[in-house]
Order: C-alpha cells, then sequence, then structure tokens
C-alpha cells in the first residue's frame, strides 16, 4: 500500500472521526453541535449566545435551534443580561450538566476503543504532534 500524504490522512481521519463521533452521539438524542455546546458550557457558564457561537465556529443564526432544542429538554435555559438586555446569556442546567457528562464520558470511551495506540506514551506524543500541527495552523 503506498504511502498517503499526510495532510489527506489527517483530514480524511478526521472527517472518519467525526462522523464516528457523531453516530455515537445521536445514539443519545444530542447532536454533536449540542455536546459541543454543553461542554463549553461546562467550562465557562452563562456566555452570550454570540460568543458563545463564535467558540463553536457557528453563526447566532445557526446556533439558535440546537439552544431551542436543548432549552426544551430543559438542558440549558436563557437569561437577558442584566446590564445589556440585548445580550442573552445561556446558562448550563444541572440536568444538561448531567447529559454533558454521561454523553462525553460515552464519546470518550468509544473513541478510545477505536483511536489507537493503547499505549499512553504513544498516545501522548501523537497528541502533542496533533496540537502541534493545529497550533501552527491557527
Amino acid at each position: 500500500m503506498a504511502e498517503q500524504p499526510l495532510d489527506r490522512l489527517l483530514i480524511a481521519t478526521g472527517a472518519t472521526l467525526a462522523r464516528f463521533r457523531q453516530r455515537v452521539v445521536a445514539a443519545h438524542g444530542l447532536s454533536a453541535t449540542a455536546l459541543d455546546l454543553l461542554t463549553a458550557l461546562s467550562s465557562e457558564d452563562g456566555l452570550p449566545h454570540r460568543e458563545l457561537a463564535g467558540r463553536l465556529g457557528l453563526t447566532p443564526a445557526t446556533l439558535t435551534p440546537v439552544v431551542d432544542t436543548l432549552e426544551r429538554a430543559g438542558d440549558v435555559r436563557r437569561e437577558r443580561d442584566a446590564d445589556d438586555r440585548r445580550v442573552v446569556r445561556v446558562y448550563l442546567t444541572e440536568s444538561g450538566r448531567r447529559r454533558r457528562e454521561t454523553v462525553g464520558d460515552q464519546v470518550d470511551h468509544a473513541l478510545r476503543e477505536v483511536v489507537p495506540p493503547e499505549d499512553p506514551a504513544v498516545r501522548r506524543y501523537l497528541g502533542e504532534v496533533l496540537a502541534a500541527v493545529e497550533g501552527r495552523l491557527t
């Protein structure tokens, strides 16, 4: 088998992993974007809608239906900013926090099962290489 160019291999592998992750997340009734939103709020709760969209690489309009769905499920709540009523902040509820932990753990477990190698030192090295590539591109 001919060696593939590294850029193509990285892109193809990333796309395959993204599809795999989406299937695992969907089995729990979420989209990957919804899980990313819950994860972002678990790190920094109460982000303005616009800033949250930016962190996820989305437009605010694209994020709105995701927030709507999570709000109906009781996983997030919206509140107007006390100082600037034009700003809507999004908060993680306790239900959303539990859901993020449960689904996030399932995704992590599933990815550990399919992403070699099992050797922690090799995984660390691979992580460092991938982080360095991403760092040079951003």
